[in-house]
């Protein structure tokens, strides 16, 4: 998790230093053969390119496999499609050896082919120039197929920006338009940046971001965020964030950076094939040139050796599995789900126990005062009493409060020393009378002796001046769709479900029972959820892990301490952004079976991606060694296998 965080917050902020970077990237020195060779061409253009010598040589090698030739004249014939089919990975072999990258796909499979014709297996030798130029082609199709919805995130981020200044309205680039600026958004255009509406009433799209397809209405006091398009009439929107912080900004800027967190399948994988490419090599060297020596049968041997050289380099099963992972990010995308890196994937994929903290992810975070219970005062005195407290306050149920109090003279109430007690509620100042509001933890501290509640529900106490005044309830509703959400987990392989809370036993319990969860912490200070998480992190088992599932604002140390956390209701928090793994944009708790169940076929297909590839690999090595695997069936299931490894990344949906 905490790999993550480093990165949250680096971004390009000096443009200079962006325009170096770029010009590197894009210099004709930085890039390979293959793509200067495909350099300036569309994606069918390039295909096309790739894949015209593999069938101008399978031509040619049809042809000559039916016309009789002998000795020198068959080698001559041969020799023709396999310079053809050769010549592209041949100047990729050469640029890779340059490089000291010797175990690279192109060079082994060149020796490998050139292996194959000098012992007079011209067609195999032709025919493996010809599928690794075939192989180039579907790789490079399933990997843009692979990568499209990532790919595709920068559309998201508006081009322009209409910018009000002394000179009237400007057309510039959004990372000129300074915080406080007003921008102009037509209707049918994306907001630039994040901002308040000050003048206009619309709906926006928020599809993009969020992954909802129902339009929101919005008038002046609305925030918008970046990405999102107005649909119906021209706004004017107040920047509060810069380019680079923009909602927009950040998803493009973490979702591309998300393939460099890799996953444990991806790293085994690619330390497997740094490995056995290597021993494969060696091997073919000791088959081809040093048993000879004492066994004679130099033709045999060096065929031998030719089919290790053609397994002798799994490449494409570690691609397959990255390819995994890069699709499922991008499916997440589209559904408005945003992962930072590979290995959340995978962490969720393995997740035996979630963790949920209840107000804002299991509930709706939409506290209403049901029943007020004075004493010695009315239920007005009450409630102004507790919300004047609570004036400061972000949480739900202060806000609750305030609605329910209606509106307070704040000229002549002076309130101060307010101060924000975690897990336990508020302390204030309200004129000259010190007023404490929140649970009996509280008020207990202070020697202040609560009523028991005799209904159901959230009971905050009120105390002003050491004296109780009674207390207040208040009730959040669970959800739509929370029960069958988490049952839904359960049936895709979450064993444990966890429910943490502030709220009192007598609250929390009927809720816990209700949605089945496995195990229930009531009245937890934030300190107390810490111990709570940190218990299960340790005793979670060798292959499982935790996840967390908060809103991302308060619960930020939790979501550090797990395996993977996961922030329900992102759109707009700064908080969610740098402290979850996982961001889900809108609050709609159906979406996490989607996740999970998302996750796990991933974490599934990586892992026959590998399986299948080495051991397939692995397998067919060992028979060619012993000299039963013939040249062509090694060439044949070869192809077969790299065909079908990439291949079966398409199915995460």
């Amino acid at each position: 998790m905490g790999r993550h965080l480093s990165e949250q917050n680096r971004h390009l902020n000096n443009k200079k230093e962006q325009a170096v970077r770029t010009g590197k990237e894009t210099s004709s020195a930085g890039l390979s053969y293959m793509e200067r060779r495909m350099a300036g061409r569309t994606g069918r253009e390039a295909a096309v390119a790739a894949i015209v010598p593999a069938m101008i040589a399978a031509v040619l090698l049809a042809a000559f496999m039916f016309v009789p030739l002998d000795g020198w004249m068959r080698c001559v014939a041969f020799l023709i499609p396999f310079v053809i089919a050769g010549f592209d990975v041949f100047m990729e072999s050469v640029e890779r050896i340059a490089a000291r990258n010797y175990f690279d796909k192109a060079p082994v499979t060149l020796i490998a082919a050139i292996a194959a014709f000098s012992v007079g297996y011209y067609p195999e030798a032709d025919l493996l120039l010809i599928l690794f130029g075939v192989n180039r082609l579907v790789e490079g199709i399933v990997s843009n197929l692979c990568g499209r919805d990532v790919s595709e995130l920068p559309s998201i981020k508006p081009e322009t920006a209409n910018v009000e200044t002394a000179e009237g309205v400007l057309n510039v680039t959004p990372d000129c338009v300074n915080v406080g600026d007003i921008v102009v958004v037509p209707a049918g255009e994306r907001i630039p940046l994040d901002g308040i509406i000050v003048e206009g009433m619309t709906t926006v799209d928020t599809a993009s971001i969020s992954g909802q397809s129902r339009p929101w209405a919005v008038t002046e006091g609305y925030r918008v965020y970046s990405g999102c398009r107005n649909l119906t009439s021209e706004i004017r929107v107040k920047v509060t964030k810069g380019f680079e912080q923009s909602t927009a900004s950040r998803i493009v800027r973490l979702s591309h950076k998300a393939p460099d967190y890799k996953s444990n399948q991806e790293e085994r994988t690619e330390r497997f094939v740094s490995v056995y490419t290597p021993v494969m090599l060696a091997a073919a060297f000791l088959l081809a040139v040093i048993v000879p020596l004492f066994n004679g049968g130099w033709t045999e041997y060096i065929r031998r050796s030719a089919v290790l050289l053609i397994m002798a380099c799994p490449a494409y099963a570690s691609l397959a599995v990255s390819l995994a992972y890069i699709k499922a990010i991008g499916a997440a995308a589209g559904c408005g789900m945003f992962v930072k890196g590979s290995d959340c994937i995978e962490s969720m994929a393995q997740s035996e126990t979630v963790i949920f903290d209840k107000t804002g992810t299991i509930t709706e975070g939409r506290y209403i005062v049901t029943d007020v219970f004075p004493v010695n005062m009315t239920d007005h005195e009450l409630l102004t009493a507790a919300a004047s407290a609570e004036m400061f306050s972000r949480h739900p149920i202060a806000r609750a409060l305030r609605e329910s109090a209606g509106a307070i003279d704040t000229q002549n109430i002076r309130i101060s020393q307010a101060e924000e007690l975690p897990g336990r509620g508020v302390s204030a100042l309200v004129g000259d009378a010190r007023v404490y509001v929140g649970n009996t933890a509280l008020l207990e501290e202070h020697g202040i002796t609560c009523e028991i509640p005799s209904r159901s529900g959230a009971a905050i106490h009120v105390a002003v001046d050491g004296r109780y005044c009674g207390h207040i309830l208040v009730s959040d509703r669970v959800r739509s769709g929370a029960f069958d959400a988490l049952e839904s987990m359960r049936v895709q392989g979450v064993k444990k479900m966890v429910l943490l809370t502030g709220d009192v036993l007598s609250v929390a319990r009927p809720l816990a029972s209700k949605l089945n969860f496995d195990m229930l912490r009531a009245e937890q200070k934030p300190e107390d959820k810490l111990s709570a998480v940190t218990y299960l992190m340790s005793n979670k088992g060798i292959r499982s892990t935790v996840a967390f599932v908060g809103d991302g604002n308060t619960d930020g140390a939790l979501m550090k301490r797990v395996d993977v956390g996961i922030a329900i209701g992102a759109l707009g928090s700064d908080a969610a952004f740098i402290s979850a793994d996982v961001l889900m944009m809108d609050r709609d708790i159906k979406k996490l079976p989607r996740l999970f169940g998302l996750s796990r076929m991933t974490y599934r297909i990586a892992l026959e991606n590998m399986a299948v590839g080495i051991c397939v690999s692995v397998g067919i090595s060992v028979l060619g060694a012993v000299g039963i695997m013939p040249v062509l069936g090694t060439v044949i299931c070869g192809f077969a296998l790299n065909t079908a490894v990439l291949l079966n990344a398409i199915r995460i949906k």
